[in-house]
């Protein structure tokens, strides 16, 4: 049976990232940008196909439970053609394609522990107060099976991990 989806069009600037994306990937960018949008896309379609549509378990990570709703919400409405079963409870949506997609509020420093991934998406990662936690002890190894790349996107908000990790990718710093 064919089943009909149709994400929505990225703009030229999304796309650019899109096309330069790495294994970890840092995309520190203004509000009303896109980066939840452009996540959203990575999650299910993933520029090295690594999606859900391709069968792929992903995660999105968000500070707290509210910013994650919404998402929640976005992503339900455009995978129903799709969707398989969802919880709502565990903010867990299973595809006709195998892939699974679920969402964790990093309130809990150690939300999917024990899973594997092999797309994650972090939102709004200024905003985690325990990314470092979070990021180096949790999610970086639910990583490891798949060689899943990680996606951290949010607006600048100060010295913080997130920083940290931005300033790594800059090639005049050391």
């Amino acid at each position: 049976m064919a089943y009909k989806l149709t994400l929505p069009t990225l703009h030229a600037a999304q796309q650019d990232i899109l096309a330069q994306s790495r294994r970890f990937n840092i995309c520190c960018l203004g509000r009303r940008t896109g980066k939840t949008f452009m996540g959203v896309d990575v999650l299910v379609d993933g520029p090295r196909h690594k999606g859900a549509i391709h069968g792929y378990p992903v995660a999105w990570y968000a500070p707290t439970y509210p910013l994650l709703l919404e998402v929640w919400r976005k992503a339900v409405a455009l995978l129903k053609p799709i969707t398989k079963s969802k919880s709502e409870q565990h903010k867990r949506i299973d595809l006709v394609t195998g892939g699974i997609i679920e969402m964790w509020s990093l309130d809990n420093p150690d939300a999917g522990r024990g899973r594997k991934y092999a797309t994650v998406v972090i939102d709004e990662g200024a905003m985690v107060r325990e990314l470092e936690n979070a990021f180096e002890n949790n999610i970086r190894p639910l990583l490891a099976d798949f060689r899943g790349e990680c996606w951290l996107l949010s607006t600048p908000k100060g010295d913080n991990y997130f920083k940290t990790l931005f300033d790594r990718g800059d090639p005049a710093n050391p």
